[in-house]
């Protein structure tokens, strides 16, 4: 078990972390640019998905006819995006 996945939920406390997995429930995989473009432009993204990537949340692949890295939610990735989306809407709907 890594260190990140050992963290659980304490993982996300980093600033961006949440963001970035709501940003790929509602837009499904996408270029690494589009997160700096529409979440943030911190210059430690890179940082912030490898340790998504760590927790297994997602993955991170080089398209070479694109020329751009993929950014994609892995299964279990989902499921918690999932979970993060439902406590987002009841929290605002109350």
């Amino acid at each position: 078990m890594t260190d990140e996945k050992a963290k659980g939920a304490e993982g996300f406390e980093e600033k961006h972390l949440l963001s970035i997995m709501m940003f790929l429930t509602m837009n499904g995989e996408c270029r690494k640019i589009e997160i700096y473009e529409n979440v943030s432009s911190n210059p430690r993204i890179p940082q912030k998905l490898d340790r998504l990537e760590a927790m297994g949340l997602l993955t991170q692949k080089y398209d070479s006819n694109l020329r751009s890295t993929m950014i994609k939610l892995t299964p279990k990735g989902m499921e918690a995006a999932k979970i993060i989306n439902e406590l987002d809407r009841r929290l605002k709907s109350e």
